[in-house]
């Protein structure tokens, strides 16, 4: 039986994502998402199943790019484990106490610090996660609500600004032009006017700082920050953490906490990480900023960073006399042990994105939408299966890839618009791509939230997924709002603004009076 590119292709990110979320056992919802396609694709043997399974893990851990992740997941886990154990989680949060006095405060200064910190998602939640994490368990505010705005302020941030992923999106728009035979519209030009069409990045970053001041918490994210609040447990009982810092590592040393031992390791991270980004890409040739980060090997630049995270914390230790060199050693295997969980998630997520590539289900997607389509329609369209196959495969670089060469040539067909079909479409593309990454449960950017906020990964894919609905809803309302009456995408984000101000207040209303 021929399953590539049929509707079986839909049932591997089927099974793993409904499991996730009935079972909350996200390990082996993945590894049944696998399985369930090595079976269709090797007419239902179930050893010949297990064989495929176990190649694609292996493959996932094999590849070049997915093995540099992991040893930064590990290194950034020990730069972690040394900040904590020599007291500058204690400090930053002693510190804090005098200058972030409220809850919103401290929400409102995440959301800032996460569009602050635009040049990387994963750098975004690392860096985030480590500074507010004390600070919110001090306020009672949950760790569900970290790890979204986290997760919220990571990939749709990184879509809009001078960071890793400006040349990949640009890489995508020329492919685009190309495949449409587009010679007078350049990627550059086209990338900035596809910002203001990028409506879910947009709604999602704003709709987090809306939260935050407002503190029109709705839906299961109410009900954590009501837990937080009156228990003063700021992860539910029974949850499993992705990071769990106090039962891993134990107490700090408290001879002498120092903020300079926050600080200097997440200095050391970022400035690394910087330099690995321009060196990696001037190496590689181009003169201009673009050119040379379009060259950039980011999972290079990201391990050298977390290199020097953990490193730094080593010379702290043994300069001021904190630890012996054998406990520094411990303290970096103790750091390697925090994100094994982290790790194997993250295996789990890359391999079955391999199995939907096996299984074509991208192919099968793009299928069921015909070629004569209305354009009032087309970026409504575009947007919704953008949102399936990301979700479905938790990747927004592969749905990029997928989808941008065949939207841009399908709405240049229908329009003989050049710089419409590439800006808008562009844009509708990389929307549709960033709602999986944001908030699918098999998406490595929603696991690196869950991490660095110390969350239950479940609990953070049910208590943020409602939000990212509500602005995907938003959005999806003003695609068809300019598709159909070709409304300006500056009077339509006002629009969609007041929308989301409306919903978050009516929501928090009537989640308060559910729970009356």
């Amino acid at each position: 039986m021929n399953v590539e590119g049929t509707a079986w292709s839909v049932l591997p990110p089927l099974v793993a994502i409904v499991l996730c979320f009935l079972t909350k056992n996200v390990i082996l919802s993945l590894f049944l998402g696998i399985f369930t396609g090595g079976l269709l694709l090797n007419g239902f043997n179930p050893i010949a199943g297990v064989v495929y399974s176990l190649e694609k893990i292996i493959g996932s851990m094999a590849d070049e790019w997915n093995a540099k992740l992991l040893l930064f997941n590990l290194l950034m886990g020990s730069g972690i484990a040394f900040i904590w154990r020599l007291g500058g989680s204690k400090a930053l949060a002693d510190w804090a106490r005098t200058k972030i006095k409220t809850k919103r405060s401290a929400s409102v200064w995440a959301w800032l610090l996460g569009v602050i910190v635009f040049f990387n998602d994963y750098i975004n939640s690392a860096i985030v996660g480590n500074v507010m994490r004390d600070i919110f368990e001090q306020r009672k505010i949950s760790k569900e609500k970290l790890s979204y705005i986290l997760d919220s302020t990571s990939a749709p941030v990184a879509t809009f600004f001078i960071s890793d992923w400006i040349a990949y999106q640009l890489a995508m728009i020329q492919n685009g032009l190309t495949a449409a035979g587009i010679t007078t519209v350049a990627a550059l030009p086209a990338f900035i006017g596809s910002i203001p069409f990028n409506f879910y990045c947009i709604f999602t970053v704003l709709f987090v700082g809306i939260i935050a001041v407002s503190g029109w918490d709705f839906g299961p994210m109410l009900k954590a920050e009501i837990r937080a609040e009156k228990e003063g447990k700021t992860s539910r009982d029974g949850a499993m953490p992705m990071l769990n810092i106090d039962f891993e590592l134990g107490k700090p040393i408290e001879k002498r906490p120092m903020i300079m031992t926050f600080v200097l390791p997440i200095v050391a991270l970022v400035s690394v990480t910087i330099f690995g980004f321009y060196y990696t890409g001037a190496s590689q040739g181009g003169e201009t900023l673009i050119e040379k980060l379009g060259n950039a090997d980011a999972a290079t630049a990201l391990l050298w960073g977390a290199f020097a995270m953990a490193l730094v914390g080593i010379v702290i230790a043994l300069a001021f006399k904190l630890m012996s060199v054998g406990e520094t050693m411990r303290t970096l295997l103790d750091g390697f042990k925090l994100m094994l969980l982290a790790c194997a998630i993250l295996v789990m997520a890359w391999s079955i994105g391999t199995v939907t590539k096996d299984m074509k289900l991208a192919d099968y997607v793009v299928s069921l939408v015909g070629e004569n389509v209305s354009f009032a329609l087309v970026p409504a369209i575009v947007f919704l299966i953008g949102m399936f196959i990301s979700f479905s495969t938790g990747t927004s670089w592969g749905t990029m890839a997928i989808l941008t060469p065949i939207a841009i040539p399908v709405a240049y067909s229908i329009t003989k618009d050049p710089w419409l079909s590439t800006t808008v479409m562009a844009g509708t593309v990389f929307a549709g791509a960033i709602f999986g990454d944001h908030c699918s449960p098999i998406s490595d950017t929603t696991v690196l939230s869950s991490i660095f906020s110390g969350c239950d990964h479940m609990d953070h894919v049910n208590t943020q997924l409602p939000y990212a609905i509500v602005c995907a809803v938003v959005a999806l309302v003003m695609y068809l709002m300019y598709g159909i009456f070709k409304i300006s995408p500056f009077v339509l984000l006002p629009i969609g603004v007041v929308l989301l101000v409306f919903l978050a207040r009516l929501l928090h209303a009537r989640s308060m009076k559910s729970l009356a």
